[in-house]
């Protein structure tokens, strides 16, 4: 059985690779940067790396290959997608849309070639409505004579990938450039509804309806807290997430954030296990896997938008009437991060480049809170007078 993955990055090798190869299929890697495909090819392998504060663990990946995945090589990913069992993506929000032509033409040629054989294709991307967005993007790539069928054959599902994997260090990799560097997690939750055909039983992915729930309490839980823990701890001056979850203030902002959006995600799916706030504080505490603040921190924008994981949990615990005050001080913190280079930005500026200014302003009280925290971080005020601010 053949799987096919677009993208051979940290998300690609480092877990949905783990998972499809346990699963009993031979793996194939799409990816543009030729230099990490020649070398998949010529080691036909590579090793992941388990870890925790206590102990380590190390598997080998075997029998793989790398295809070159730039334009002047798309007839041999035309032919991979054609002839795939199963496909994934981990390629990153702003890349899919890049890969919806190649994806439709090898499409096309499977049907041409007569395979009917349902394909389905995971989105290992942690975004919400990716499945829509993947589907119509593909669609409309998809000739009239072939629609019917890559409706009726063709899965497009969203995934909520939990999984960490941190930039991976010179230290991390000993030597071997393939080497991924992980946590031991490996519970990947797929969208039912969007599968075709038999779904198959490969361990550690989970297929349910309704799925939004989540891809919700992974976005709006894990990463929320992840995001408090990069931009608290920034301004406590830490480098790793370890070292702000380890904080008393900044753990009990994560810790109340994900309480307040916990009970949102209850009220409006009917359920959740609060027992996944503290397995998450706990593998936010793993030293071993050295995740940075300026990783976890990057791209604001995003972090800031609407349905994302600040002003997203905003959202659900304000229409549900639950206290906002935890992640009003943590989108002031965002709006000072520093990454790259120094923000120097208004708050007002950042949040309606976000697209979240309207909705913190439809509540005047709310705006008025994420103001006063800004100017208490731009006055110097540190963790714990933030907290008590709250």
């Amino acid at each position: 059985m053949q799987a096919l993955i677009y993208g051979a990055g940290n998300i690609g090798r480092g877990f949905v690779g783990q998972l499809l190869y346990e699963g009993g299929f031979e793996l194939s890697f799409i990816d543009v940067n030729k230099e990490l495909i020649s070398l998949l090819n010529e080691k036909r392998e590579y090793p992941i790396k388990f870890v925790d504060n206590d102990f380590s663990s190390e598997i080998i990946i075997k029998n793989i290959r790398g295809i070159d995945g730039s334009p002047e090589n798309s007839g041999e990913v035309f032919d991979a997608v054609s002839k795939a069992d199963i496909m994934a993506t981990a390629v990153g929000v702003n890349i899919l849309k890049f890969i919806m032509k190649p994806l439709a033409e090898g499409i096309q040629k499977r049907f041409a070639d007569q395979n009917y054989a349902p394909l389905n294709i995971i989105l290992c991307e942690n975004m919400i409505g990716a499945g829509k967005y993947m589907r119509e993007g593909i669609l409309g790539h998809i000739e009239e004579k072939f629609k019917g069928l890559y409706r009726e054959k063709i899965g497009v599902a969203e995934a909520s990938v939990g999984r960490m994997v941190p930039v991976q260090t010179a230290e991390m990799k000993g030597g071997n450039p393939l080497r991924i560097v992980t946590e031991y997690y490996k519970m990947l939750y797929v969208d039912k509804n969007a599968l075709r055909g038999a779904i198959p039983e490969i361990e550690g992915i989970a297929a349910h309806s309704p799925f939004e729930y989540f891809i919700e309490r992974k976005l709006y839980i894990h990463n929320m807290a992840h995001a408090v823990c990069a931009y608290l701890g920034q301004l406590a001056g830490y480098e790793y997430i370890w070292q702000a979850i380890e904080n008393r203030y900044i753990r009990e902002v994560a810790a109340g954030a994900m309480r307040f959006s916990g009970m949102a995600l209850e009220r409006i799916y009917g359920e959740f296990d609060f027992a996944y706030i503290d397995e998450v504080i706990k593998r936010l505490a793993n030293r071993a896997l050295g995740d940075t603040a300026k990783r976890v921190g990057a791209d604001i924008r995003r972090k800031l938008s609407p349905t994302d994981r600040l002003s997203g949990v905003y959202k659900i615990c304000a229409e549900n009437n639950l206290p906002v005050g935890y992640i009003c001080l943590v989108m002031a913190a965002a709006a000072n991060f520093k990454g790259e280079e120094p923000s120097g930005r208004e708050l007002e500026e950042i949040l309606k480049e976000a697209g979240s200014y309207g909705l913190i302003a439809s509540r005047p009280g709310d705006l008025a809170l994420v103001k006063k925290f800004d100017s208490a971080i731009k006055s110097g005020a540190g963790v714990k007078e933030l907290y008590e601010m709250i």
